[in-house]
C-alpha cells in the first residue's frame, strides 16, 4: 500500500512563529525609541541653574530696569576704594544700608557704610528692621534718631517679614502701620515697605498697605514675583561685587528713570 505524502503544515506553523518573533522584536525596538523619544524631556539631565542664568533673565525680562543692592552689617567692612559699581553690563544705580533694628538696635557699619558711601555716583537709601515683638512707636523713633535723609536719597524702607509671636495679626497690622504713619510725618514722604512674596499675601495685601511702594523678595526661578505691584523686586541673595567679601541681595528697580524719580526724597 502506498505511503502518504508527508505534510508541509509544520513548516508554515514555524515560519509564522518566526515571523511574528521577528516582527515583535522589530515593534517593541521601535517602540522603546519613540517611548525614550516622548520621555526624553522628562529624563534629561537638567543644566544647573546658575546665578548669572537668573541675572540674564531678570534682565532680559525688564529691559529698562535698574540694579540696585542692599548692604547690613553682615557684608562685614567694605573696601570702598576697590568697590565695583557694575555686575556685567549693568551698572548698580541705588545702595540702601540697613540703619536699625527695633526698639534700641543699631547696625554696626551703619554709620561707617553711610559716611563713605556719600560721594559714590549711586542714588543711597536706608532701611529699618522691623521686630514685630516691640514697640512700635519706639522702633520709629530709634530709626529716625538715627537716620537723616537728603533731597535725592531714597525714600525710607521698612523691612517686615516675620510674624509676631506674642500679638495678634491684626494688632502686628497696627504696629506696622503706626511706623509708617510715624516716619511719614517726620520725613514727609510715604515710606516704602520691603517684604517676603508670601507675607506679603498673608499679612499685608488689603489691609491698607497695597497703597505703598512695595519692595518684595522673591528668590525662586520666576519671571516676577507674585505680588504684582511690586517696584522693587530682590531676585537674588547671591551677588558677588568687587569690594565686598560675602554675598549681597541683588535688585532690580522697574518702571525705568520715572519710577525710580518717584521713589526719591523731594
Amino acid at each position: 500500500m502506498p505511503r502518504k505524502k508527508a505534510s508541509n503544515s509544520w513548516i508554515w506553523v514555524i515560519f509564522l512563529i518566526l515571523l511574528t518573533l521577528i516582527g515583535g522584536t522589530i515593534f517593541l525596538v521601535k517602540y522603546s525609541k519613540w517611548i525614550k523619544r516622548e520621555l526624553s524631556d522628562y529624563t534629561r539631565k537638567t543644566p544647573p541653574w546658575t546665578e548669572t542664568l537668573k541675572f540674564e533673565q531678570v534682565f532680559n525680562h525688564f529691559q529698562n530696569g535698574i540694579l540696585g543692592v542692599d548692604i547690613s552689617q553682615y557684608q562685614g567692612k567694605i573696601d570702598f576704594k576697590k568697590l565695583s559699581l557694575q555686575i556685567k553690563n549693568h551698572p548698580i544705580q541705588f545702595l540702601v544700608f540697613r540703619a536699625t533694628m527695633g526698639d534700641d538696635g543699631l547696625d554696626r557699619r551703619f554709620k561707617e557704610n553711610w559716611e563713605a558711601s556719600k560721594n559714590l555716583p549711586v542714588v543711597r537709601g536706608v532701611y529699618h528692621y522691623y521686630r514685630p515683638n516691640e514697640n512700635s512707636t519706639r522702633q520709629a523713633e530709634n530709626f529716625i534718631q538715627t537716620v537723616k535723609l537728603e533731597s535725592g536719597d531714597l525714600i525710607p524702607v521698612l523691612d517686615i517679614e516675620k510674624h509676631s509671636t506674642i500679638q495678634s495679626r491684626e494688632r502686628l497690622r497696627q504696629g506696622i502701620k503706626n511706623w509708617l504713619n510715624l516716619v511719614e510725618a517726620h520725613y514727609a514722604v510715604k515710606p516704602m515697605i520691603y517684604t517676603g512674596d508670601r507675607f506679603f499675601w498673608e499679612v499685608l495685601h488689603n489691609q491698607g498697605f497695597d497703597e505703598y511702594p512695595i519692595w518684595v523678595a522673591n528668590y525662586n526661578r520666576v519671571l516676577e514675583p507674585e505680588t504684582k505691584n511690586w517696584v522693587i523686586w530682590q531676585f537674588s541673595e547671591k551677588g558677588s561685587i568687587e569690594g565686598i567679601g560675602e554675598r549681597i541681595d541683588l535688585n532690580i528697580l522697574r518702571g525705568g528713570r520715572f519710577q525710580f524719580h518717584k521713589l526719591k526724597m523731594p
